[in-house]
C-alpha cells in the first residue's frame, strides 16, 4: 500500500470513530463504521471492490451484534472495518484468517476508548479553569482542539503501525506459519459470523413465530440463490407489509377496547 493510501484509510478509521464521527453517532458510528460499508469504501480505495464485499459481509455478520452497554466499548469495530479490512485487502488474506487476525486487535485498540477518557478529564480540568477565568479561547482549546488533536494522533498511530508496518509483518508471519495453523485459524474466524448471528436473533426475535423470518432468509440464499441485494429488496417488502397490518390493527384494538368500556358503563 501506498502512503497516499494508507492516509485515506486513517482518516476514514478518525472520522467514523466514537467520539469523532461525522454527521453525528447514527451517521458515524453506526452506518459508515458497520463492516459492509468499511468494506466497500476501502475495496474502492484498493482498487479491489469485490473482495472489499466479500470481508465486509463476512465482517459484518462477525460483528453486527458489537454495540456498547452502559458506555462500555468491548470491541473496536471501526478497526475491523478499515485498517484491518484494508490489511487483509492488501495481503490477500482470506475471509477466516482475517476474521480470526481481527478478534484480537478489535479488543485491543477497544481499550483506548479508556486512554481517551482518562486523557478529558485533563482537558476538563483546563475547561474549569477557563470558566473563572472566562477565557473563551482557553474553553475551545480544552474542550475541541485538545481532545481531537489527542484522538486523531492515537487514531492515525494505530492504523500506520497496522499498516505501514504490520503489512510486511504479518506476510512474513504467515509466510513461516505451518498450514495446518493457519487452517486453525480459518475454522476459528468461521465461528464468528454464526457468534453474531445467534446475538442478532436474540436482541430482535421477540416470539418463537418469528424465527419463519430467519427461515424464510435462509431458503431465499441457500434454496433460491437470491443475491443479498434481491433479499435485502424482498426483506424491505415483507418489513413494510408488517408495519402497515400493525398500524390498521391499533386502531380496531382501540374500538374494541372502548366497545368494552360502553358495555360495562
Amino acid at each position: 500500500m501506498s502512503f497516499i493510501q494508507i492516509l485515506l484509510v486513517a482518516c476514514m478509521y478518525h472520522l467514523t470513530n466514537t467520539f469523532a464521527s461525522t454527521g453525528g453517532m447514527v451517521f458515524g458510528r453506526y452506518t459508515c463504521q458497520r463492516p459492509l460499508v468499511g468494506g466497500l469504501l476501502v475495496g474502492l480505495l484498493l482498487g479491489d471492490v469485490q473482495k472489499g464485499l466479500e470481508l465486509g459481509i463476512a465482517f459484518q455478520l462477525a460483528y453486527m451484534g458489537a454495540f456498547a452497554v452502559g458506555g462500555a466499548v468491548t470491541v473496536d469495530v471501526g478497526v475491523v472495518s478499515y485498517p484491518i479490512m484494508a490489511l487483509a485487502i492488501s495481503s490477500g488474506l482470506d475471509t477466516g484468517t482475517a476474521l480470526a487476525l481481527a478478534a484480537p486487535v478489535s479488543v485491543l485498540t477497544a481499550n483506548l476508548t479508556h486512554v481517551m477518557r482518562a486523557f478529558n478529564t485533563v482537558c476538563t480540568g483546563i475547561v474549569r479553569k477557563a470558566i473563572e477565568e472566562v477565557d473563551y479561547r482557553k474553553m475551545f482549546l480544552g474542550n475541541v482542539v485538545l481532545p481531537q488533536l489527542f484522538l486523531a494522533v492515537m487514531n492515525f498511530a494505530v492504523v500506520f503501525v497496522l499498516l505501514y508496518l504490520g503489512s510486511g509483518a504479518i506476510e512474513s508471519f504467515l509466510a513461516v506459519v505451518p498450514q495446518n495453523v493457519l487452517h486453525a485459524l480459518s475454522l476459528l474466524g468461521g465461528t464468528l459470523p454464526a457468534v453474531g448471528m445467534a446475538m442478532l436473533l436474540k436482541f430482535n426475535v421477540s416470539g418463537n413465530w418469528m424465527f419463519i423470518f430467519f427461515v424464510l432468509g435462509f431458503m431465499m440464499f441457500s434454496v433460491m440463490k437470491m443475491s443479498f441485494i434481491a433479499i435485502a429488496i424482498a426483506a424491505a417488502a415483507i418489513a413494510y407489509l408488517y408495519y402497515r397490518i400493525e398500524q390498521r390493527e391499533e386502531p380496531v384494538l382501540a374500538q374494541a377496547a372502548n366497545f368494552n368500556d360502553d358495555e360495562e358503563l
